[in-house]
């Protein structure tokens, strides 16, 4: 079903009743004629109560027939006792749920208006400037002045996402360890304890025992100078998905997959990354993947980097994880 507001065929057009004071005409005149080009109906006394007809019936049509009442608050229409009237029966109006009330406060401030007038929001306006009549005009349309709302970040998104299973401190240090890796590479990066704090925010005790569960689980490597840690293959191949913009699974599927469909037994990975597109992060995440379930078989050179390996074999589980 279509909304209304969102067809301008079927949008309902404002039709406004603009009250004031007859001193204020100058100022008056320019703001309806500019809502009058903006497509909203305006009544203006002077523009719809001929010579010889009742003041008093007219204005009472305009209320009825009138989504909107808008009233000019100037120091001079406070005073007048005919703006005052109107105003009594724009209320009325609202209080049934028959028109909105807009009060346009011009020179004055809520404090100087009277009491019943100051629980409804007044809009503070000028009507010399650019700008205020055309947000008048986007408040009769139904112009909402909220932004547009976003996507979920993605951090959070990823945090929500994160394997389950993990302490709420692993989860941190391993995203730390993912997102700051360069290439996903061995050693990349070598961060001490103090640096895992740091960027964390977490005390030491939690960030020691987060190592220690990583550890443990064989996603971080300990290097000789103690208490420095880096991530570890299944590292990537457990958490990639959850904070970078790819799944090493199903990429993994995908390198398999072009793998048993080539005639060659040995693929260049540089050669494959380009074909699929990928930069060295995403391709090394896939193969840590690959690695951890046994998927393939690696080759390596001195000048490996920035690749895992320079070259992958396939093997009888290539084969099937492709088919799989």
């Amino acid at each position: 079903m279509t909304d209304a507001r969102s067809n301008p065929a079927t949008m309902p057009r404002p039709k406004v009743y603009l009250a004031h004071a007859t001193e204020d005409k100058p100022i008056v005149r320019p703001v309806a004629a500019f809502l009058m080009a903006q497509g909203i109906e305006v009544w203006l006394d002077e523009w719809d109560i001929g010579a010889g007809e009742s003041l008093r019936q007219q204005m009472e049509a305009g209320l009825v027939g009138m989504t909107h009442f808008v009233v000019m608050l100037t120091p001079i229409a406070l005073t007048m006792p005919w703006v005052a009237m109107e105003i009594d029966a724009a209320i009325i109006r609202k209080l049934g749920g028959e028109s909105h009330f807009i009060p346009l406060l011009v020179g004055v401030q809520p404090r100087d208006l009277p009491i019943m007038l100051r629980t409804i929001l007044g809009v503070p306006f000028d009507p010399a400037s650019n700008a205020d009549p055309k947000l008048l005009a986007d408040r009769l349309w139904g112009v909402s002045a909220r932004p547009a709302l976003g996507p979920i970040p993605h951090h959070v998104r990823a945090a929500a996402s994160a394997p389950p299973g993990w302490s709420a401190a692993a989860i941190a240090i391993a995203r730390l360890m993912v997102t700051t890796s360069e290439y996903a590479m061995l050693r990349d990066p070598v961060l001490s304890l103090t640096e895992i704090q740091a960027a964390t925010g977490l005390g030491e005790e939690d960030a020691r025992l987060g190592v220690l569960e990583l550890k443990e689980a064989g996603h971080l490597w300990e290097g000789a100078v103690q208490a420095h840690y880096a991530p570890d293959c299944p590292m990537f191949a457990e958490f990639a998905s959850a904070f970078l913009p790819f799944d090493p699974s199903a990429d993994a599927t995908a390198v398999a997959v072009r793998m048993v469909e080539g005639t060659e037994r040995v693929t260049d990975t540089m050669a494959l990354a380009n074909d699929l597109g990928w930069d060295p992060r995403r391709m090394n995440c896939a193969i840590c993947y690959l690695q951890q379930v046994g998927a393939i078989e690696q080759r390596h050179a001195l000048a490996n980097r920035p690749w895992r390996a320079v070259q992958l074999i396939r093997t009888d589980e290539t084969l099937r994880l492709a088919r799989s």
